[in-house]
């Protein structure tokens, strides 16, 4: 997700993109058993348990799994670029019974498949990976964007924090924040900022950006603690501080990848 972590749990916005770096395929028999094979298993138990037998042949993909298939990706484990999304994508297409006629279902189905992974899933990390396309979301609705916005002015890098973590508990911890009347009230400047930042992205606005980049990093900054790895804040607030780089969370935050955008 490019914009709109967290803001798209409280009513915001939200643009997620493919990555062409990461990718993930279905194998047979692979010499040694993946890092994704052991939450392919608990996975497939649990959509037995809850009933997803109408939308996908679970039987299927248990009878596969026993009889070595496996995901092999090179796609991290809670680093926030889309692991738990690569996963779902990949078992719908190969095992859905039918495919739903709108994007809203679509999005619905896989945020449900999904809520194994994160408890609560907005279901745009996987509906990316799935249609491999550009996702705006907004109250009004779901848009595949075409556009390729090419940064002239900003280097977008992904910063590795050195440890992965878990989405679910970032999430609990981010509920608890919203008991807080004053938190509450600066998710609503968040949530502001983070959809300017995507209005400046679709419009190809590189200069609004910058603009917009500088206010959603320091907003996260000095409100997210919770989500920004110690170690990682000296960085941070160098780069505010000198207006050369831009640091904002990738996904829920607490480790994994941070995204900065460098400016040039």
């Amino acid at each position: 997700m490019l914009f709109g972590e967290y803001a798209v749990i409280a009513g915001g916005e939200g643009l997620a993109v493919p990555y062409p770096a990461y990718t993930a395929m279905w194998m047979i028999n692979t010499e040694s058993v993946s890092t994704y094979k052991p939450h392919l298993i608990k996975f497939c138990n649990w959509l037995f348990e809850n009933g997803f037998e109408t939308q996908l042949n679970v039987n299927s993909f248990s009878y596969d799994l026993q009889h070595g298939l496996d995901l092999v990706s090179n796609v991290p484990i809670g680093y926030g670029v889309g692991s738990s999304g690569v996963v779902v994508a990949a078992v719908f297409d190969k095992y859905a019974i039918q495919i739903p006629d709108t994007l809203a279902t679509l999005k619905m189905e896989l945020a449900a498949m999904e809520n194994y992974f994160h408890a609560t899933s907005s279901g745009l990390d996987p509906l990316v990976c799935y249609l491999n396309k550009a996702i705006h979301v907004h109250p009004q609705g779901i848009n595949i964007i075409e556009s390729n916005f090419e940064l002239k002015k900003l280097k977008l890098n992904l910063i590795d924090c050195g440890a992965s973590r878990s989405t679910q508990q970032m999430v609990t911890a981010f509920n608890n924040c919203m008991l807080n009347a004053n938190f509450a009230d600066t998710i609503q400047q968040y949530i502001q900022i983070s959809n300017d930042c995507i209005a400046s992205w679709l419009a190809a606005d590189e200069d609004g950006l910058i603009m917009q980049l500088q206010k959603l990093s320091a907003l996260q900054y000095n409100n997210f603690e919770f989500a920004i790895p110690a170690h990682m804040r000296e960085r941070w607030h160098a780069g505010l501080t000198s207006g050369k780089e831009f640091i904002k969370l990738c996904g829920a935050g607490g480790g994994g990848f941070l995204i900065a955008f460098e400016v040039q």
